[in-house]
């Protein structure tokens, strides 16, 4: 009997002292995360030495790494990675930046540039432009073949960073709509050239050889149909004028 009595009173102290055991194990792994991070914060092993770029196309790793001013032999934990971010994201062709650690001493800087909706031809200098018709970028050499080029275009102002200015501000904006809603279609990766006409139209040239004349944005309107089923079967070359009532006119391509 009096040793049951000394089982019970084992049992009941057991479970009194039980749920400290979790706390403790807390507190102490908790102290020893705290001191890990303080030797990591003041070791000389987590000095950044080497600082790389991805996702960079439309400039060199080594203008991102300037202004993103991750000083080199800090230590890794202690950089403040959103100021530097933002550093980077107010450069006028960067649409988001993200800073990553790799331990032990790397930083990686990764980037998403603003993609360019079409390549304006300016002389012999070549003018990328965003979403907004701002630039971008500008070049002696239009690298990017998938985007297409509007060329015969008379530039007033392609300064980077600010919407371009032309002389014929209609026609741009016709290339303009006319882009957006042909990328919106899927189709656009098929035309190679907008090319703007003495009278104020667009003509549209395919990376299949075929060449579309547009007159206006409402005949563009009109015919989207017509025009996407041409880029989407980009094989026949035809020169084609469109025409009020769907009469168009057909030439063969020589």
């Amino acid at each position: 009997m009096e040793n049951k009595n000394r089982k019970v009173k084992a049992t009941k102290e057991k479970k009194v002292l039980s749920p400290l055991a979790p706390r403790v194990y807390f507190v102490v792994i908790l102290l020893i995360a705290s001191i890990g991070l303080y030797f990591s914060m003041k070791s000389d092993a987590f000095g950044i030495d080497h600082i790389s770029v991805s996702g960079n196309t439309l400039t060199d790793a080594e203008t991102i790494m300037k202004i993103a001013a991750v000083p080199a032999g800090e230590n890794i934990f202690q950089i403040n990675t959103a100021q530097h971010e933002k550093y980077i994201e107010d450069l006028y062709y960067i649409k988001k930046a993200k800073i990553k650690r790799v331990l032990p001493s790397s930083i990686v800087i990764v980037v998403v540039e603003k993609e360019p909706i079409f390549i304006v031809s300016d002389g012999g200098n070549y003018i990328y432009l965003d979403e907004n018709l701002v630039a971008i970028k500008e070049q002696a050499m239009a690298d990017t073949p998938s985007i297409p080029l509007l060329s015969n275009v008379k530039v007033l102002n392609a300064q980077a960073g600010q919407q371009i200015e032309v002389e014929k501000v209609g026609v741009l904006d016709m290339a303009y709509k006319i882009t957006l809603e042909l990328k919106k279609l899927g189709v656009i990766h098929n035309v190679s050239e907008f090319y703007m006409t003495e009278e104020g139209g667009m003509n549209l040239y395919t990376k299949g050889g075929s060449v579309i004349r547009i007159k206006n944005m409402k005949m563009f309107e009109e015919n989207v149909q017509f025009i996407y089923t041409m880029l989407f079967d980009d094989t026949k070359p035809m020169n084609v004028e469109l025409i009020e009532n769907g009469k168009h006119v057909y030439k063969p391509v020589y």
